[in-house]
């Protein structure tokens, strides 16, 4: 049987095999694998929460510290991204727009080019 230290132990290094794995997706840009990452990562962080109260598992808090500063990086990164594609999208939101004012111009009615037609005749 494994000590609260042991376990701690043994699921903060899933954990920061995770994150690893997690930061090299979101650097790929395949958020789809990221996500799935983190939802294998969220019952160890439970976990890991969980095995917090026992004493000897505060020894750990120097690699958990470490842990939460990559998570916050990937977040910043994240944050980044996310601003990035909402500016793109507020960009395309902006063209459709316009476009729907402009198109109307370009619409030519049937019976204005056939009456332009049979004056020409």
């Amino acid at each position: 049987m494994e000590t609260p230290l042991q376990t701690a132990t043994r699921l903060l290094t899933v954990l920061e095999d995770l994150t690893a794995q997690e930061s090299i997706l979101l650097r790929t840009l395949d958020f789809v694998d990221a996500v799935a990452v983190q939802e294998r990562a969220a019952p160890l962080v439970d976990q890991l929460s969980a095995l917090a109260i026992h004493p000897e598992v505060a020894a750990l808090r120097v690699k958990v510290k470490a842990l939460v500063e990559r998570r916050l990086q990937s977040r910043h990164f994240l944050d980044a991204q996310l601003g990035r594609l909402q500016s793109e999208l507020r960009r395309i939101d902006e063209a459709r727009s316009r476009l729907s004012r402009v198109a109307p111009a370009y619409v030519t009615s049937p019976r204005l080019v056939e009456s332009k037609l049979n004056t020409a005749a």
